[in-house]
């Protein structure tokens, strides 16, 4: 009879780990300055590589991997803020900072499809755009520190 029992609980249990967090209005902006950070970091990452390939100091393979890695870490990042819900009072910082995420992700995304096909003539163009988007990037990152 226990066991009949016991797998009901765990799949409730399961299952109510996949519901978005609800954190308090200190937690969130900690939650949201820790993704912005590493979003960062990721974005200033892909701006490097870009930087290097086109000086021809990264070999190509190097920076395809490293570019996949950053994307993956910056959609995993992404994907963890987004599934918060955030207080009432946080509705503005969360528009700007999934605008600034969406917009690095977009970013990140057209460096490695433009580092794939190899055209060089665009790389100090899309470095110049994720320096930008890093910035803008930090600017809400310490906003909310």
């Amino acid at each position: 009879m226990r066991r009949a029992t016991a797998w009901p609980l765990a799949a409730v249990l399961l299952l109510s780990g996949c519901v978005p967090a609800s954190p308090d209005v200190g937690t969130y902006d900690d939650k949201a300055s820790q993704t912005l950070g590493s979003a960062v970091s990721e974005v200033r990452t892909v701006q490097r590589v870009m930087e290097t390939s086109y000086d021809g100091r990264m070999l190509r393979p190097t920076a395809r991997t490293q570019m996949r890695y950053s994307e993956d870490a910056l959609d995993t990042a992404t994907s963890a803020f987004t599934e918060l819900n955030p207080p009432p009072t946080r509705d503005r910082v969360f528009e700007r900072a999934n605008t600034l995420l969406g917009d690095a992700g977009d970013l990140v995304t057209r460096a490695r499809i433009t580092l794939e096909r190899s055209e060089e003539r665009r790389y100090p163009g899309l470095a110049k755009q994720l320096g930008r988007t890093a910035n803008q990037l930090e600017r809400l990152e310490e906003r909310l520190q």
